[in-house]
């Protein structure tokens, strides 16, 4: 007899996409977006961040570069964010959804810059820019479960 393990249960998010494969698709690929920012941001970020060490030991210096960066973060973003939200989420919510969205994002990303900073000043450039790359691909999963479910409830 052969063995076989049996299936594992599915996940939520996934089903999620099947009820509203809009939302799904939107979700996806702005996590996706957000994660190839966030790779293709990690060493120029980390070395910026290692330029200006001795403003981030200082007290405050580290919300400080923080707002900084993800203020630059959201620029670069917010097109695609409004681009993919004005197709999905009827005109009548639109704003309610993008701030929702942007407030996401922004929160996902300090919580990258947040891991950079601290594991710049404790282990050094090499361990920030990895942490930065394992921060951004976590944040990603976050991010698309919060943007379907703000999909979701608006278009409910």
């Amino acid at each position: 007899m052969l063995e076989s393990t049996p299936p594992l249960p599915a996940d939520p998010a996934d089903l999620a996409d099947l009820d509203d494969p809009v939302a799904g698709v939107v979700a996806v690929d702005l996590s996706r977006r957000f994660v190839r920012l966030c790779l293709s941001w990690a060493e120029p970020m980390v070395g910026e961040l290692a330029a200006r060490e001795a403003t981030l030991r200082r007290p405050g210096g580290v919300e400080l570069m923080g707002r900084q960066l993800v203020e630059r973060f959201y620029r670069r973003i917010d097109p695609d964010v409004f681009a993919h939200f004005s197709r999905c989420v009827p005109l009548s919510h639109a704003a309610h959804a993008l701030s929702r969205a942007e407030e996401a994002l922004r929160a996902q990303f300090a919580l990258v810059a947040d891991i950079a900073t601290v594991t710049l000043l404790d282990r050094g450039r090499d361990a920030a820019i990895q942490m930065t790359a394992v921060a951004a691909t976590v944040a990603g999963q976050d991010l698309r479960t919060q943007i379907a479910a703000i999909i979701a409830e608006i278009r409910d």
